[in-house]
């Protein structure tokens, strides 16, 4: 016999030969030993699961496992003993035995709850080397894999806290340790520490800076160039835990230390982290986007004198053949950012372009008189992120345009969303947006002429432009 069944919870009979305790007589011997196995100096585990199974429900991933018992209607409880004790001893509080009578008045608490629990879901099964193997691989182990596969403290942790959480960071920088370089030493020393201590380590900037560390929010990654450095910090992590890294102070002069050590030539410099590949995206990313032929790539010659300019001696390029590039202190630039502060496009595409962009940008202030030559691939790319943005609003509301959905999506969906927010809350710190609503400024007719390079691309209307492209997507994804 081999079925599911529902059963009523009164002829499921508590298994007397439970591995939990010594083999008893009775049932009632049976919940008596249950409740004394589960006795805790913080309070009872079956009165916890009981309270759990009243609020929750029972564990719809592992069903009770049963046997029938010869010349009778009852089963006996083979899996799930705990369980069926929760459920009894809440139904019928009297079945608490004497010992515990302190615990039956919150059982009985659960008494209505649990009333819908009285008939439950079973597997009945006669075979008994069938149900030792199904105990087995429930209780016995992992079994080189066979059996239930515990989680590490890592992928714990990334279940328990979830990707926006604090150990969101940390468990980020794990899992593209292990995407990047495999399960070496490097990756293996960062899974073994506290996933609450490597979040505090690299919490500050100055950190991720010196050991090779670029994050975001909820994201970090290695960029290379510091396996020594980062593995000497890591292990003084491990071995003494956080009492290096407790403040920023401490942090700051446990790396410093290291890097007398391990990089000492490396001393009073700050690095220019950069992702490799972020002048370079991955066209299938952004090939949904069209634009006149004149605009359909970057020239090479700008990304060589860019790097030309990333690369060159007067930054600070390490000489000694390590992966990584110094540079000097960012000039004092009055400019102001794109965008005018960060966002987060929820379109993948229209994400990455962001990203670029925002990097792009962060070079250029860096050497305004040096990179000139990015402004108009700035320009290229806003109206690159506007039409992305537009095709992803668009698909998500099920409407294709065949042709260019730039033109209509700035008329028909942004524009009356921009006009909504102005006359609701009254922003007049955003003349341009104003200017767009009332059809004094055209936006759409400026990011054309900058993807065709007919018009030239000054910083003031870069970053002038770029607000209001941040006010539209804040305002579409809101």
């Amino acid at each position: 016999m081999n079925e599911q069944r529902r059963i009523d919870i009164e002829h499921l009979i508590t298994d007397e030969e439970n591995p939990r305790f010594e083999a008893v007589s009775t049932e009632e011997d049976a919940l008596f030993s249950i409740l004394e196995d589960q006795t805790t100096a913080s309070g009872n585990k079956v009165l916890n699961l009981a309270r759990d199974i009243a609020i929750n429900g029972l564990n719809v991933s592992e069903l009770l496992i049963v046997s029938p018992i010869e010349g009778t209607n009852d089963y006996r409880v083979r899996e799930g003993n705990r369980r069926v004790t929760a459920i009894k001893l809440s139904l019928d509080s009297s079945k608490v035995p004497a010992k515990f009578n302190k615990l039956a008045t919150q059982f009985e608490k659960l008494a209505d709850a649990m009333q819908a629990y009285r008939v439950v879901e079973c597997y009945v099964c006669d075979d008994e080397d069938k149900i030792h193997r199904l105990l087995e691989l429930r209780h016995g182990g992992e079994q080189d894999g066979v059996g239930t596969v515990k989680w590490n403290s890592v992928q714990t942790a990334r279940f328990s806290h979830g990707v926006n959480s604090q150990s969101a960071r940390p468990l980020a920088l794990i899992q593209h340790l292990q995407e990047d370089y495999g399960q070496n030493e490097l990756w293996a020393l960062a899974a073994s520490v506290s996933i609450t201590n490597l979040g505090r380590l690299i919490s500050t900037k100055e950190i991720r800076q010196s050991l090779g560390i670029k994050a975001s929010r909820n994201d970090a990654r290695y960029c290379g160039g510091h396996d020594d450095l980062l593995l000497d910090v890591l292990t003084t992590v491990k071995r003494r835990g956080v009492g290096p890294i407790y403040s920023k102070q401490d942090r700051i002069h446990l790396v410093e230390e290291a890097v007398q050590r391990i990089e000492p030539d490396r001393q009073n410099q700050r690095l220019l982290l950069f992702e490799k590949d972020a002048l370079t995206t991955d066209a299938s990313k952004v090939s949904d986007a069209q634009f006149p032929s004149k605009a359909d790539e970057i020239p090479g010659s700008i990304l060589d004198s860019t790097m030309d300019v990333l690369e060159s001696e007067d930054l600070g390029v390490a000489q000694d053949g390590a992966n990584h590039i110094r540079r000097k202190p960012v000039s004092n630039s009055a400019d102001k950012r794109m965008f005018g502060q960060t966002l987060r496009p929820r379109g993948t595409k229209s994400n990455d372009i962001y990203r670029a962009i925002d990097w792009i940008d962060e070079q250029y202030l860096k050497h305004p008189d040096n990179l000139k030559h990015l402004l108009p691939i700035l320009g290229f790319s806003l109206r690159l992120l506007v039409e992305t943005v537009a095709r992803e609003y668009f698909t998500s509301i099920g409407e294709e345009h065949k042709d260019s959905s730039l033109k209509p999506f700035l008329k028909n969906v942004a524009k009356p969303m921009i006009k909504a927010k102005i006359d609701s809350v009254g922003i007049n710190d955003f003349t341009l947006a104003s200017e767009w609503i009332n059809g004094s400024h055209n936006l759409d007719a400026t990011l054309d002429k900058w993807a065709h390079g007919t018009l030239s691309t000054d910083r003031d209307s870069l970053t002038r432009e770029s607000e209001l492209v941040a006010l539209i997507i804040k305002e579409i994804w809101s």
